[in-house]
């Protein structure tokens, strides 16, 4: 489909509005929603796309037609686009470091995130009588929610994991000592960036916290009552921190070394988790740099792929918490601070045993064709057998019975 089409039908249907589209109508509709100060950020990223898409195509007064329009470019591969106000067709195209235009083509759970602020926007312009809703009753793309998008991990790969990134931190720290310059403040700070790292990543993978709940905490949300160790964590959707998360002893070892190591000046108030950089020293650290951190941990302990990301230590939590529960779902959406149980479900039927199923019935089929069938077929058999749950060989021994 092009997705510069020019319908026919757009210019009646633009003169049976009788209304003019402003930009300014954008900056207004964002000043009047009642959201926290990230999702009203998210709705301006959003809508500026789709102005630059509309100065891109040159529409002055779009029309319904243009919104559907706007949903087939977003999905398909294009050059990427932002505005530019201070050129003369207000809009340019994105490049890389080299000067390339990039390409880029939105997935449907991006593009869907695109159209709802489109959507919402329009619906306010109407219910004002500013410009009449012309997106009402497009859909989305369709974004599948039966199985999860990220990936985890299992919990030798955790370990894998955790144990390399100790590696690392040992051999920075190694050749910290080794260099000759600056060579107190290069320790130091090698020790503070690993403790730092190894600290994170276990809040990620055995707490299930959030980059941006790891982000937001500071030194005085954890607390020890009783002999327990508690985090008050600033959970999505919240406005404070006002969600209490029990956290096992040696989690808050490693965060109190990590806080003992620390060199920046630091209070009860100060963000727990800090950068260690020459103009950002001391200063909280962004989400965005937790989950790069953290993916460069994965990647260096062997595991590279793009649906394994800093989110899929929080999955992995779940899958572990639902497997420990013996599938209470109940308690693990309570661990993971889910507000609604749908989201729980998704660890519910984890594939992560299917899949070593598969594997190793695949191997199998590959042998029973291409292996030493007159001496293995037996082993093979044996190997087969032992895979079948209590029912299936209960099948087999009344056929093996029929057919004696």
């Amino acid at each position: 489909m092009n997705t510069i089409t020019v319908y026919s039908n757009r210019q009646q249907a633009i003169e049976a509005t009788q209304k003019q589209f402003s930009p300014d109508l954008i900056g207004d509709f964002v000043a009047w929603i009642d959201r926290s100060e990230k999702t009203a950020r998210s709705y301006i990223t959003n809508l500026k796309q789709f102005l630059a898409w509309l100065r891109f195509t040159e529409i002055k007064n779009p029309a319904r037609p243009d919104v559907i329009n706007y949903r087939e470019w977003l999905l398909n591969e294009h050059e990427a686009i932002s505005l530019a106000p201070g050129t003369a067709a207000g809009w340019q195209y994105r490049t890389d470091a080299a000067g390339n235009r990039v390409k880029v083509n939105c997935k449907p759970n991006t593009a869907a995130q695109y159209l709802r602020s489109v959507c919402q926007f329009f619906k306010w312009t109407a219910a004002n009588d500013l410009y009449p809703d012309i997106a009402a009753n497009i859909h989305a793309p369709k974004v599948k929610h039966d199985t999860h998008r990220k990936d985890a991990f299992t919990f030798s790969e955790v370990q894998a994991i955790e144990n390399n990134i100790s590696l690392q931190a040992e051999q920075a720290t190694a050749a910290a000592i080794l260099a000759n310059k600056d060579k107190a403040g290069r320790v130091q700070r090698s020790t503070e960036q690993g403790k730092r790292l190894y600290a994170m990543y276990l809040l990620a993978v055995n707490c299930g916290l959030r980059t941006i709940e790891i982000s937001r905490a500071n030194i005085k949300d954890l607390e020890t009552k009783g002999g327990q160790s508690w985090l008050y964590i600033w959970g999505k959707g919240h406005a404070e921190p006002d969600q209490k998360k029990a956290v096992a002893p040696e989690v808050v070892a490693a965060i109190r070394d990590y806080i003992s190591s620390r060199t920046d000046k630091h209070t009860g108030s100060s963000p727990l988790f800090v950068s260690t950089g020459n103009r950002s020293h001391g200063k909280r650290i962004a989400s965005t740099t937790i989950s790069t951190m953290l993916k460069r941990a994965m990647q260096a302990a062997g595991f590279d792929s793009e649906r394994l990301t800093a989110h899929s230590l929080r999955h992995s939590t779940g899958i572990a918490v639902m497997e420990i529960t013996n599938q209470n779902i109940y308690m693990t959406q309570k661990y993971m601070r889910h507000s609604n149980p749908a989201t729980t479900e998704i660890y519910i039927n984890s594939t992560a045993k299917e899949e070593q199923q598969a594997a190793a019935l695949a191997n199998d089929v590959y042998s029973l064709f291409h292996g030493q069938q007159a001496t293995d077929s037996r082993g093979q058999l044996e190997q087969i057998i032992s895979r079948l749950n209590p029912q299936q060989l209960q099948k087999l021994a009344g056929l093996a019975a029929a057919m004696a």
